[in-house]
């Protein structure tokens, strides 16, 4: 289907609650979908069970919602693979990682900052919006690594050093 039936079909899943819900594991290819819908930005929006079982002091994630006994499960803890990959946004853009992209989704959020180790090294970046809701990003490109950063359809390059955006 067409990039915009895409957005509507997933829109209409997403609030459709007569459909049955997606388990834990199944959430992960739930946000593979948004993020083929053009939708990654919705990610954080579904990310209230992960809250929930951080609220009621879980230190690993569960393999369904209550009752539970098992309450370590991997399948359950695809947020933590997109915190870093969907939301900063950082991806291969090659094989072997040799070239990173850098597209963030970063939804609701205010402000990120964090750290991305590769074998170059250290990928440094920052993100947040002010209180009109512009974007702006600081990332800094270990020595020896290339890529693209991809804001709003725009790929801009990436060589080793230092890169301020700000959305107009």
């Amino acid at each position: 289907i067409s990039p915009e039936e895409r957005k509507a079909v997933m829109k209409n899943i997403s609030a459709d609650t007569s459909l049955a819900q997606c388990s834990y594991y199944f959430k992960f290819y739930f946000t593979e979908a948004l993020r083929y819908a053009g939708l990654a930005d919705q990610f954080t929006a579904t990310l209230g069970p992960w809250n929930d079982m951080l609220a009621r002091g879980l230190t690993t994630f569960a393999e369904e919602a209550d009752p539970v006994r098992s309450d370590c499960h991997a399948w359950s803890a695809s947020p933590v693979y997109y915190f870093l990959s969907l939301i900063c946004g950082i991806t291969p853009q090659s094989p072997g990682f040799e070239t990173v992209r850098i597209e963030p989704h970063p939804g609701e959020l205010k402000w990120i900052k964090g750290s991305f180790p590769h074998r170059a090294g250290n990928i440094e970046f920052s993100y947040s919006r002010d209180t009109k809701g512009k974007f702006s990003a600081k990332i800094v490109m270990p020595e020896k690594l290339t890529g693209v950063f991809v804001w709003n359809g725009t790929e801009y390059n990436l060589v080793p050093g230092i890169y301020s955006f700000t959305e107009k």
